[in-house]
Parts: structure tokens; sequence; C-alpha cells
């Protein structure tokens, strides 16, 4: 399959920096699929699972909010944060959730409720990349720890 030169930078670090076969992550109008020769573009990141194919394997990344641009056989991807399936820490996540749905609850001010929602949409998104890991690595057993709790 034809490759293309892609990029995934956060303000913290480069996860990724190689060539890809296909990138798959979501924007405001759903799911969106990169491939070689993709006509020239800028697009949203919205929080979700970012899947990358290179080398004949398929990674998974937790993204945050950010934008992508496709430009002259490359794909560059600015996310506030991104981390791979296997370094998400679950029970980090499961306290980010915590936190945020508690402000959820007790929160007035609008900017304030639109933060922790966004807060509680990352440690959601982090704790299902994780779950979908857990399932296929491990007995199910597992999987009800790594899963987000009610």
């Amino acid at each position: 399959m034809a490759e293309f030169h892609c990029e995934i930078l956060t303000p913290h670090r480069r996860l990724y920096a190689g060539n890809a076969e296909a990138v798959i992550f979501v924007t405001h109008d759903g799911e969106l699929e990169i491939l070689d020769q993709h006509e020239p573009c800028v697009m949203p990141v919205r929080i979700g699972l970012l899947r990358l194919r290179a080398d004949g394997r398929t990674r998974k990344a937790a993204v945050t909010e950010g934008f992508a641009r496709v430009k002259k056989g490359r794909l560059d991807i600015f996310v506030d944060a991104a981390e791979w399936d296997e370094e998400i820490d679950v029970p980090r996540a499961r306290s980010a959730l915590e936190r945020a749905s508690a402000r959820l609850s007790s929160e007035t001010l609008r900017w304030r409720l639109d933060a922790s929602a966004q807060a509680a949409a990352r440690a959601r998104n982090r704790l299902a990349i994780a779950a979908s890991v857990v399932r296929a690595e491990t007995p199910a057993q597992s999987v009800a720890e790594a899963s987000p709790q009610p």
C-alpha cells in the first residue's frame, strides 16, 4: 500500500513521525481516513480514537482537540494531548473522570461547566480506548477492572 509522511504533535511531545499507510481520526463530521494522495485540506480533530496503520500493523491512540493538515504528501496532526493505548494510565483517567463528574454536578458558571464536560469527555475517551486494548489481550475479568465505572 502507498505511504505518506505523518507527524502527530502535541505541545509536549512528538507522538509519531514516520510513514503511514492510513490514519483515521474523528472530525466534526465523523471519522475521516487519510490515505496517500489525499487532497490538501485542513480540518478539526475532535476527542476520540486515532488509528494509524504503518508497516502492516495498526496502532491506536487517544487524542484530544486540535487540527489536521494534509499538504504535499504529508499529514500533520496538532492536538492538545495524545497517548498510545498502552501508555494510558487507567487509575489516573478514572480519577480525572470522577473529578470532572463532581465538578459537573456542582458548577454553576457556564464556562466551568463546559471545561468540566470536556475533561469528562477526555477521560471517558482514554478509558474506552484502554478498555478496548484490555478486551483484546486479557480475560473478561480484567476488562471490568479497566472499564469506566458509572
